[in-house]
């Protein structure tokens, strides 16, 4: 594999680790405003089991999306291609 090529996929790696961490922030604030907005008077048009259902699974979503972005700077990490000096 090249420079060029490696160099490329490195790019490619940060913008999908990037991209996982902010995802996952935004689904998880949006899911806890689903769900915390009914006690503050909101969505009162929404019932109340469709906003616990959507904003749970959006959170759960944006734990697990968080999770991906951040598993490459984990210390048991299997991806030879991040962070390793070559």
């Amino acid at each position: 594999m090249s420079y060029t090529e490696q160099n490329r996929e490195r790019r490619k790696t940060n913008f999908r680790t990037i991209m996982d961490i902010g995802m996952g922030v935004f689904y998880t604030v949006i899911g806890s405003v689903l769900i915390f907005a009914r006690s503050f008077g909101r969505l009162e048009d929404i019932p109340r089991v469709i906003a616990y259902l959507l904003g749970g699974m959006m959170v759960i979503g944006g734990i697990a999306r968080f999770y991906r972005g951040i598993k490459v700077f984990l210390p048991n990490n299997k991806n030879p291609d991040i962070n390793t000096p070559e």
